[in-house]
Formats: C-alpha cells, sequence, structure tokens
C-alpha cells in the first residue's frame, strides 16, 4: 500500500479539486455513485486500449469530461463511477495523470470488493497494469494541486502502489530515498529503452 504520507496528500488534494466541482447527480443527469462495475475487458483503463469507448456499462463514453468534473468524481463519483470516468478520459488523453487515476480507481474498486467475486483476482491485476503503465509508458509524469503550482511526481507514488497491491514492479525500477530522505522511485540507467518504446508507441 502507499504509505500514510502520500495517501494522505492524494487524499487532501483530491477532496480540493472535488469541492470546486457540482454535485455530481447534477454533472450528467444520473447519479454517478449508482453506476456499478461490470468487468468487460482486462485491458479496460489501461493505455493504450480504448475498449472503454465501446463498453456499454460505461455511461460517460459519448460525454465530454472537463479537468474538474474529473477530480469531482474521483471522491464522489463512486468507484466504478470515478473509474469510468477515468478510463474515458484516459482513452481520449493519455497522460500519466490520467492512467494514474485510473488504476486508483481500479484499485479502489479491488479494495473495497465491488466487483464480481469471478473477477476480483483479474481487477487487482489490471489496477497493477496500470500502474506499471505510468512507470512504462509515462514514467516522468506529475499531478498538480487545484492550484496548479505545487506538482508531485507520479512514478514513486505507482511503484508504491504495485508494491500495495502485491504485485512487483517490471522494468528495473527501485524506491531509494532522495537528498531528503523521501522515498523516490528510479530507474536503473541500464534500463533498455527500446523496451518501452514497444510497448508505448
Amino acid at each position: 500500500m502507499c504509505n500514510s504520507y502520500t495517501r494522505s496528500l492524494l487524499l487532501a488534494f483530491a477532496l480540493i479539486a472535488a469541492s470546486c466541482g457540482d454535485p455530481e447527480e447534477n454533472l450528467f443527469g444520473f447519479n454517478t455513485t449508482g453506476v456499478e462495475f461490470v468487468f468487460y475487458k482486462d485491458t479496460e483503463g489501461i493505455f493504450p486500449s480504448p475498449v472503454t469507448l465501446s463498453n456499454p456499462a460505461n455511461p460517460f463514453r459519448e460525454y465530454s469530461i472537463g479537468s474538474a468534473t474529473k477530480f469531482a468524481l474521483l471522491t464522489d463519483g463512486g468507484n466504478a463511477g470515478g473509474f469510468y470516468a477515468w478510463a474515458t478520459v484516459l482513452a481520449r488523453e493519455p497522460t500519466g495523470e490520467n492512467q494514474y487515476y485510473t488504476a486508483v480507481k481500479l484499485r479502489d474498486l479491488y479494495e473495497a470488493n465491488e466487483v464480481a467475486a469471478d473477477d476480483i483476482d483479474t481487477v487487482r491485476q489490471m489496477a497493477i497494469d496500470g500502474f506499471q503503465i505510468v512507470l512504462d509508458c509515462f514514467p516522468e509524469s506529475v499531478s498538480y494541486d487545484t492550484t496548479g503550482t505545487f506538482y508531485f511526481k507520479l512514478a514513486t507514488l505507482a511503484f508504491e502502489e504495485i508494491i500495495g497491491l502485491q504485485g512487483v514492479p517490471q522494468g528495473d525500477w527501485a524506491l531509494v530515498l532522495d537528498a531528503e530522505g523521501i522515498p523516490t522511485a528510479v530507474q536503473s540507467s541500464q534500463y533498455d529503452a527500446q523496451a518501452r518504446e514497444v510497448r508505448c508507441y
């Protein structure tokens, strides 16, 4: 799992962002907290797969979702609603931030046991795969607070999430202490960059 500092930091940013949005049920004409997760494909919500846009269970596939709205749905949209919203944004705009928070909602679905029993292990692996894609394809990606002035790198968070889900980070990543004694994910300089290009581009 993420350490308590990391989780607290993310929760604080998400709550601030959510407070800037409208109530979720007023944004789309339905209450997003009532959306249920239905397993479709094990690549849903994992770059570069666009399958969420063809999933009939995804109520957001025909909606435009703005930046403030996606963060409001992160905390107030329910786990399934948040997942489908972020997966939709990711399919249309592949960024490390969009991949990271899509994987967060997969993790939340798994941890809350909000998936069918037959799919629980698959959803855990989907979350791991989503966090791994942050490391593989978006290793320098960051996310910002609502002021747009404070940012944090997502590679370390993704690394910790994989460990928390009992996975093993791939691609010669390791967690080391930076100059200030803060755990930071770094990748070996010997890592073959061609492996990233094959998977991500």
